[in-house]
């Protein structure tokens, strides 16, 4: 009788080592994932041609940089590698051969860059002051620099808490740079100057003109373009729908003018079958705009008679006018895609498409499409270079040939984490890989 409980003792006690063993595995496992995700990232967001080679903005830690010093912050008590805005010269073989970034205290980041004479001017956003850190939110940033990468001026704004530029184009002798403005979160207001903003500076950086659109929540405009009597924005409203707005020329915001859409709007146009995204970005091919996203494919409804939505990546059309031309799927997939980025040659369309939006797995692949205008799909190539994440930001048109960029963990081991470094790649127009 002893030794048959001494029997179900044993087995009880090594029951119970088996199960601590087991969370001790998984707690360990734990420890190593969220390390993983927390080690070294270098992305970009924007590139552009030059003579010699390439200059492209982003964002990086810096830990493993020859030409910038990361930059260590206390928060909380604890030590934190600031992600810092990046601006990089390559080579014609995509080689770094000089980098430098915003002297911020915290954290910045890039995300558009223009080629001027003597230099470039990028926009992005940085957090200014510590007590943004526990908001989340950040003031607009505008710089320019040389051609050897030094700051030539810098210029912020914000009206709101949490203000970014994220596109910036040529305006004649200045720049209109969009990007949003809005409440930090649980803040309630009614400010009218809030939302998608698009703002004119001079070619010394001093402060033009203003305007606003979409909300003071979550208005945000991603995309702008230039035609002859005026500019039309993309993006989305407070409602997270999808939103093109055309200003006039002189879109400055009349210093009386108290009306939430100013009169300096031409048109709006609300696309309200897009995913929270809204509008990505857009491109103008004649008169005729294509605008990126997730759009609602479904045509099901709830028990209540609302809407079962349903998204793929698609394309929506409109004319200059404003004008609702039809919408174009491209994908036809049962998963949510997303288009994140546009561009043409005039006769193609070219766009990155994160795929399975939706799924928690901690992998993300993307993919490369290539269109007709009648929306025929030409060609596509799911990018993948056998890491765990491959996330496209940009497709960028460049004479003959199409700079591809975005970020991927192209360095991984089981206990030293995951080193995310950017991603340039160069497609000829049928989409095959040049480099």
């Amino acid at each position: 009788m002893k030794n048959k409980k001494m029997k179900i003792l044993k087995k009880i006690m090594l029951g119970c080592l088996i199960v601590i063993s087991v969370e001790l595995l998984a707690m360990l496992g734990i420890k190593i994932f969220r390390e993983r995700n927390v080690l070294h990232n270098d992305e970009l967001s924007d590139l552009i041609k030059i003579d010699n080679g390439y200059v492209g903005v982003g964002s990086s830690d810096f830990s493993d940089s020859k030409y910038v010093e990361k930059n260590i912050y206390n928060y909380n008590d604890k030590k934190i590698v600031a992600n810092r805005a990046k601006i990089a010269i390559y080579d014609n073989n995509l080689n770094l051969v000089k980098e430098n970034s915003y002297k911020s205290d915290y954290d910045s980041n890039f995300y558009s860059i223009l080629k001027v004479e003597d230099g470039y001017v990028v926009v992005g956003s940085f957090v200014s002051e510590k007590k943004q850190l526990e908001s989340g939110v950040r003031d607009a940033l505008i710089v320019k620099y040389d051609n050897d990468l030094n700051v030539v001026w810098s210029s912020t704004y914000s009206v709101l808490d949490d203000t970014e530029f994220y596109k910036i184009i040529k305006d004649d002798d200045n720049y209109v740079v969009v990007g949003q403005s809005i409440y930090e979160n649980m803040v309630m207001g009614s400010h009218i100057t809030g939302g998608g903003i698009i703002v004119r500076y001079s070619q010394n950086g001093e402060l033009l003109a203003n305007n606003n659109y979409g909300g003071n929540k979550s208005g945000i405009f991603n995309d702008v373009v230039k035609v002859d009597d005026g500019y039309i924005v993309c993006g989305r409203d407070a409602a997270n729908y999808g939103i093109l707005v055309k200003f006039t020329k002189d879109f400055n915001r009349d210093e009386k003018d108290y009306n939430l859409i100013s009169k300096k709007v031409l048109w709006q146009r609300i696309y309200s079958n897009t995913d929270t995204e809204g509008f990505t970005s857009m491109v103008l091919i004649n008169d005729t705009l294509y605008l990126s996203g997730a759009l609602n494919i479904s045509d099901e409804k709830n028990d209540d008679g609302s809407i079962k939505y349903k998204y793929d990546a698609g394309i929506v059309l409109y004319n200059t006018s404003g004008k609702y031309l039809g919408k174009k799927i491209t994908l036809n997939d049962d998963i949510h895609n997303l288009f994140t980025s546009i561009t043409t040659d005039n006769k193609y369309l070219y766009l990155t498409t994160l795929l399975d939006v939706d799924n928690k797995d901690s992998k993300k692949n993307s993919m490369l499409i290539k269109y007709d205008l009648d929306g025929n799909v030409v060609d596509k190539k799911v990018y993948s270079d056998n890491n765990k994440n491959n996330i496209l930001n940009r497709i960028i048109k460049m004479d003959n040939d199409y700079l591809v960029i975005g970020t991927s963990d192209t360095k991984c081991s089981l206990f030293n984490g995951c080193d995310y470094e950017p991603v340039i790649k160069i497609y000829d127009n049928e989409l095959n890989a040049v480099n």
